[in-house]
């Protein structure tokens, strides 16, 4: 398990700051977070199945959890319920102002959770393999804006990306045949 301070001083080591002259924690903090958002995005897009988590609802309306990236499936009687268009008169869900509309009660909604966002002391409970691509990503918003060449830094940070994804979508991976701190990968 990492720390966020530790990491903030390995991006210090790269970037040749250590003296905390040119950032502030906060501000490469808020390149970490960045790159948890664009994780997400890189995750998402290839349908990776991540951080899932569900909520049950005894409403037929429930409003949408703050830390919901998108619904993964929604459960009812063991069968599920599919996404509707709004106009289509058939059984399914749909969202409709900030609200997931349900054609029954007492319904299982899984959803993709975002990943948390960290403060300085926080211990990071993510794979190691996330952890250094939020480092790259850290390294080179960093040396961008000290309008550095980081013709190696974007060439490794592409490098995890696709390992990400390849290691994500492999059904022969380790992260597909156990859970990694609540992350099914």
């Amino acid at each position: 398990m990492a720390n966020v301070k530790k990491l903030i001083e390995r991006i210090r080591i790269k970037i040749n700051d250590t003296a905390s002259f040119e950032f502030q924690d906060n501000e490469l903090l808020s390149y970490i977070h960045e790159g948890l958002s664009v994780l997400e995005i890189l995750l998402l897009s290839n349908k990776v199945q991540f951080n899932i988590t569900y909520l049950s609802s005894a409403a037929s309306v429930c409003p949408v959890p703050e830390d919901m990236l998108e619904i993964y499936k929604i459960i009812y009687n063991k069968n599920e319920i599919l996404l509707k268009d709004i106009t289509d008169e058939t059984y399914g869900y749909y969202i409709l102002n900030n609200n997931i509309v349900l054609p029954c009660t007492n319904a299982e909604i899984y959803y993709i959770k975002e990943f948390e966002r960290y403060n300085i002391d926080d211990d990071i409970n993510l794979p190691h393999i996330y952890i250094e691509y939020l480092y790259n990503n850290a390294v080179i918003k960093a040396l961008s804006r000290l309008e550095f060449n980081m013709e190696t830094e974007k060439t490794e940070l592409m490098q995890l990306s696709s390992l990400i994804i390849k290691t994500a979508l492999n059904n022969n991976s380790v992260y597909q045949m156990k859970r990694y701190n609540g992350y099914t990968l």
